[in-house]
């Protein structure tokens, strides 16, 4: 089968690889969509290390195709979405049916190879069943809103309160609708390029701010009266924003990190302790239900995904597709690969 493989920075390659099998408990997965992540382009970047070869990807969907001992033959040609972190299924979590509190979970693409192929082996416990009314593509996009899910329930947003996303790639216009819809009042965005602004303003951004022609500290502090937000997230995983958070947040705030690379500035702590603020880490999607709510928002049509999907491409045309999710040129938000 074909998979595109990572065989150095910025070098994307398709190999023919052996079709995997379906050990016990799990099975293999026809992937019939699959998107590019920002872990996906640091990988290809550098700005996450990454053992080459590695066949990179863990934002899919597809048809399950086969399945191993110990898992129900009624799943054979069922749609399902798929969660990416891979339980070690050996500790005491997984032994007691909670795989996804599992302290040694790993992200598939990142720690093994991942979905950027024709067929994939996964764990039946990571399967959601994917109904009518969501598409393939759409299945494939529910990470980023599953992370923003996983942030909003973190932050208890309150109506009408302040918020400011940084950064509006898939994640950040993720949090800007969930943001909107969670009630906040003044939303503010930032993004280092105008392309995105269209949909923010379309999730229900308030104020969007170019961070190559303004002050985004200056300007945050001036939309807010010189107050700062009540609530920052950062999303874009860039060390000048990173370091922007704590300038733009209120007294007894709250700050929550996602964007993660290599590097990120230390967190300092006199700032944060000044300020009585709470600090979030968000290492992802949460486990917890997040990626069926957010398929739910989906069927339901209370999240369109539609205007974040930018470009399309083949397996056969990984490496344009690779290109353009990292330069994020012709205006690239969201990169879906359909093999």
């Amino acid at each position: 089968m074909r998979a595109a493989v990572l065989t150095g920075l910025e070098q994307v390659v398709l190999e023919d690889r052996p079709e995997p099998e379906a050990g016990p408990g799990w099975v293999v997965v026809k992937v019939e969509a699959a998107s590019l992540c920002g872990t996906d382009v640091h990988q290809y970047d550098g700005r996450i290390d990454t053992p080459f070869p590695r066949v990179p990807g863990h934002d899919f969907s597809g048809r399950v195709e086969s399945v191993g001992e110990e898992v129900d033959d009624s799943w054979v040609g069922r749609p399902v979405a798929v969660k990416p972190s891979l339980p070690c299924g050996d500790c005491p979590e997984c032994h007691t049916d909670k795989p996804f509190d599992c302290k040694k979970k790993k992200l598939i693409g990142l720690w093994s190879d991942g979905c950027l192929t024709e067929k994939v082996a996964v764990p039946v416990v990571n399967l959601i069943p994917r109904p009518d009314g969501v598409e393939a593509w759409q299945a494939a996009l529910l990470e980023p809103l599953a992370v923003g899910l996983n942030t909003v329930d973190r932050l208890r947003i309150m109506l009408g309160e302040t918020v400011v996303v940084l950064g509006q790639g898939p994640i950040g216009l993720a949090l800007t609708r969930l943001c909107a819809l969670s009630g906040a009042g003044k939303l503010i965005v930032t993004d280092a390029r105008e392309a995105p602004f269209t949909v923010s303003r379309a999730y229900g951004a308030s104020d969007c701010l170019d961070v190559t022609q303004v002050d985004a500290r200056q300007a945050v502090l001036d939309l807010t009266d010189g107050v700062g937000a009540d609530i920052v997230i950062e999303t874009s995983g860039f060390p000048a924003s990173s370091a922007m958070c704590l300038d733009l947040v209120r007294k007894e705030g709250k700050v929550a990190h996602i964007g993660w690379a290599n590097d990120l500035p230390p967190l300092p702590v006199i700032p944060i302790m000044a300020k009585t603020l709470t600090v979030f880490g968000i290492g992802g999607n949460g486990g917890r239900g997040q990626y069926e709510r957010a398929q739910e928002l989906v069927r339901t049509g209370r999240f369109d995904l539609d205007p974040v999907v930018t470009h399309r491409f083949s397996l056969d045309d990984i490496e344009e597709a690779f290109r353009v999710a990292s330069s994020k040129s012709d205006g690239a938000i969201k990169v879906v690969v359909e093999p």
